[in-house]
């Protein structure tokens, strides 16, 4: 058979553009490490250094708490701020977030910004200015070759350009760490009034913070790390003054908006100012993917954290507290679970509903599970997009509009003595394909401080799914409403997970 003309031209342009695209040389791209974590500090001080083989772990629930503690940090920051992120959204937080580094570096701390390139494509000229700065350093993981047609990169190179950094970690001076589900961007850090993401991190003080550094520079230094300047072109000085003045004009400009006013209302910064923080010491674990995770065949484990993180957690005694807003268990997962259900062992689990998900696919791959993992005594709750605007009143926000959540955070806990914070989702993406990071604490105070929600508050986020007559149905615990279908949900949505499942596509989500 022989092509047309204009599929010919079609199929020697396709290869042109795709076959034609290649990564620079990495011989320039010098190392760069975390300073010495006896560095003298000011914050790092402050916390305290004076807990041998423990590490000093607080909570950050709140969106708002979180934001202004990565603000307050930068500002603390004397000598290095090393920043990691798959998702650095061009919205108002990420801008503030930005003129903050920026300024640090004005006042000589250096500062290395290492994002995932996946989305990238609409900050990477504004990346390429900042990273003229003296101070900056910008590094995009796992670049797509081609950087004016990226999506003919999975065509050519799907299994690796399909597998992502997932890793989220801020460390400043070496002495402080953040690390957990949230990304930078508005609906990480309660800046929104349309949509909010249910979401936790942790910052820490003490041993774990060397270590993730340590893990950062494996990251900051890996092949797949290329500085944004060498895959984007060199920027000039007046780009740097260019972006110095948007992002000063952009932080004086919102200076009385509704947001800035909550940051500055935070009861988290007159705790910060009263030094009022109290971290609680523990022992602890990092785990995190080695970077060649992305580069390797699925079927090689060497550098996945997961079979090491479920190892050190054991098997539950009494009690099992498990939320992923992505939950795939596949049916090795629903054996396990089945198993310790069997055993006596409360499992609780609480993942997003079809309402309140962002991604339907996921939604399709989880929805066979729920039968079984019911019928073996696993008690399954499902978030409700609840309308958040009678809840941030409550807290005293000011709002306006119609608000619904979606759950962000992954945490697990075992017997209220140990929990896990960190990125990693239960689905076969977080376990196999992209990678991830996070911290085993052998804590009974934060373990608790997750109970205590699941048992007292939980019920009025979440729709319980139970079994009635073989049917699935969802109850609202608050007010006995019960639901024979995907509650909030319409008939178009229901058909189009259904669809989807229909296809083998499972080990991609």
């Amino acid at each position: 058979m022989i092509l047309d003309s204009s599929k010919l031209l079609f199929c020697v342009l396709f290869l042109y553009i795709s076959g034609c695209a290649q990564l620079p040389s990495r011989e320039s791209i010098q190392p760069s490490y975390a300073i010495a974590a006896d560095t003298p500090s000011t914050i790092g001080d402050a916390v305290g250094n004076n807990h041998p083989g423990l590490s000093g772990f607080y909570p950050l629930a709140d969106g708002v708490d979180a934001f202004v503690a990565r603000l307050a940090l930068i500002d603390s920051a004397e000598h290095t701020i090393d920043v990691q992120y798959y998702l650095y959204h061009r919205q108002q937080t990420t801008i503030l977030f930005t003129a903050f580094l920026l300024k640090a570096a004005e006042r000589g701390v250096r500062v290395r910004l290492l994002l995932d390139d996946l989305s990238q494509a609409d900050s990477e000229l504004d990346l390429a200015a900042l990273a003229v700065h003296p101070n900056i350093e910008v590094r995009l993981f796992n670049p797509f070759p081609n950087r004016r047609f990226k999506a003919l990169g999975f065509l050519s190179n799907y299994s690796q350009l399909s597998r992502r950094m997932h890793n989220k970690s801020f460390i400043v001076d070496n002495r402080i760490f953040i690390t957990g589900g949230r990304n930078i961007g508005n609906a990480y850090f309660s800046a929104e009034d349309h949509s909010e993401f249910i979401d936790l991190d942790v910052m820490s003080a003490g041993e774990i913070v060397p270590e993730a550094s340590k893990a950062f520079d494996l990251y900051w230094n890996h092949q797949l790390s290329y500085p944004v300047e060498e895959l984007h072109g060199s920027r000039d000085e007046q780009s740097l003054v260019d972006i110095t003045n948007t992002l000063s004009s952009y932080v004086e400009q919102n200076q009385q908006s509704n947001y800035v006013e909550q940051l500055r209302e935070s009861e988290f910064v007159k705790r910060l100012q009263n030094d009022d923080i109290k971290f609680d010491w523990q022992k602890s674990v990092l785990f995190y993917d080695h970077p060649d995770k992305v580069m390797n065949d699925v079927n090689e484990r060497s550098a996945n954290m997961s079979p090491l993180l479920f190892k050190e957690m054991g098997e539950p005694k009494h009690r099992a507290i498990i939320i992923s807003p992505y939950f795939i268990p596949r049916d090795s997962g629903v054996k396990l679970l089945t198993n310790w259900a069997q055993k006596g062992i409360d499992v609780t689990i609480l993942t997003n509903s079809l309402a309140a998900t962002d991604v339907s696919a996921v939604h399709a791959g989880y929805k066979k599970y729920r039968e079984d993992l019911i019928k073996a005594g696993v008690k399954l709750w499902e978030l409700k997009p609840s309308d958040l605007m009678a809840i941030k009143r409550k807290a005293g926000r000011k709002v306006t509009g119609s608000s619904q959540a979606s759950l962000h955070a992954k945490t697990m806990t075992f017997d209220d003595e140990r929990i896990f914070v960190g990125t990693m989702n239960l689905d076969p993406r977080s376990l196999d394909l992209n990678t991830e990071m996070g911290v085993l604490i052998e804590s009974e105070k934060l373990s608790r401080f997750l109970a205590h929600w699941v048992d007292t508050q939980m019920p009025e986020y979440a729709w319980k799914v139970e079994l009635k007559d073989d049917d699935l149905v969802w109850l609202d615990t608050v007010s006995n409403e019960q639901f024979d279908e995907e509650p909030q949900t319409s008939s178009w949505r229901r058909f189009q997970v259904w669809f989807i499942s229909l296809f083998p596509i499972e080990d991609e989500l």
